[in-house]
């Protein structure tokens, strides 16, 4: 049986923003990865609309019904229910989306978070797009992840890109020289991608 990964997206309005990167790097990461997640991390959007100043978690997991469990333990935990309540912390939205390619390394100091709509591709053609975009990206970005919402609210069935980079200057120059290249717009009609909105964050731990 083919392992599927996904990626838990949650959404959080927090009050003490130091006070929570704070207890995730102490004991917060870790017990996610205890959990059964394969890696996790934390941003802040900063450019993002109405999102600008919440805190982004993501998660990745290879099993749905790990990853279902997951909020539950963690709130049974008393050390990280105490960090939340002190950190004033709130959930918004919690989004499951699977992972559909992965291109270079998933490291930076800040990311851009792109979503879109488009044509159902088959996984060959997600495999070829993904070659086409990183071919394009790379000289700006550290690594790409591709996903797509499967139990996402209003974002279900959207497509959504992240991008990691140690310089947005970097990563945006790729990115408009990409999105000028005609052989990439061709990609993208044929497929009738629309893009919907972009946040861009900070990565915090």
């Amino acid at each position: 049986m083919e392992v599927v990964a996904y990626a838990s997206g949650l959404i959080l309005r927090v009050a003490d923003v130091d006070r929570f990167v704070s207890g995730w790097n102490d004991f917060g990461k870790q017990q996610f990865l205890d959990l059964g997640a394969t890696s996790a991390r934390i941003s802040q959007s900063v450019f993002a609309g109405e999102d600008a100043g919440n805190i982004g978690l993501v998660s990745e997991w290879n099993s749905i019904d790990t990853a279902m469990e997951h909020p539950a333990a963690v709130r049974s935990n008393p050390e990280v229910a105490e960090m939340m309540k002190s950190a004033g912390v709130e959930t918004l939205r919690r989004s499951l989306l699977v992972i559909q390619a992965t291109r270079g390394s998933l490291e930076g100091k800040y990311g851009s978070l792109l979503v879109g709509t488009g044509d159902p591709a088959s996984p060959q053609q997600t495999e070829e797009n993904a070659e086409a975009f990183w071919g394009q990206m790379q000289e700006g970005a550290n690594g790409i992840q591709w996903h797509q919402g499967v139990a996402a609210g209003a974002m279900t069935g959207a497509y959504l890109t992240m991008t990691l980079s140690d310089s947005l200057d970097q990563l945006m120059a790729a990115s408009q020289k990409m999105f000028a290249q005609p052989e990439i717009q061709q990609l993208m009609a044929s497929q009738n991608f629309q893009l919907t909105g972009r946040n861009l964050f900070k990565v915090l731990g």
